[in-house]
């Protein structure tokens, strides 16, 4: 697939493997809409994207909120026009076992492993359709198939 000129939403673009990804996309032209809660490390990858010849742009955005996703994708398709690739990345792993009883963090885990991938999907799926192109990519961890100690709640997924 030729990416020049694309643009992509890579959501839990802040660190790890979704700043990775956001770093490689727009070395391949893709313009990038870089996704998180953490406004301050969003602007500092969206400047060394630019610094770097690419095109990034910062999108302030809670996955698990659908107006907040709604407003972010706005918001890249008004800077580029288009959206043809969603990389969802967002997600929380808490260390603990399970009879820690941490139901905060379950609930948060839910709320971002899992609405933090439907919420994206349904704000661009619409656009992907109607240009009758692009991609959706969901990443997960090995954990959905192996299970690891203190990570019974997450494995769960």
């Amino acid at each position: 697939m030729e990416l020049q000129g694309k643009v992509a939403l890579v959501t839990g673009a802040s660190s790890g493997i979704g700043e990775a990804v956001a770093k490689a996309l727009a070395a391949k032209g893709v313009a990038v809409g870089v996704a998180a809660r953490r406004s301050e490390k969003l602007e500092a990858l969206a400047a060394t994207i630019r610094e770097a010849g690419g095109r990034g742009m910062p999108i302030t955005m809670d996955v698990t909120n659908r107006t907040s996703v709604q407003q972010g994708v706005e918001q890249l398709i008004a800077a580029f026009g288009k959206i043809d690739i969603l990389i969802n990345n967002a997600g929380v792993m808490y260390l603990s076992d399970i009879d820690a009883l941490k139901l905060d963090e379950w609930e948060r885990m839910v709320d971002v492993n899992i609405k933090g991938v439907l919420n994206p999907t349904g704000a661009v799926l619409p656009y992907l359709l109607a240009q009758k192109s692009g991609h959706i990519i969901n990443v997960s961890s090995i954990a959905g198939r192996k299970l690891f100690q203190g990570l019974s709640v997450y494995c769960f997924y």
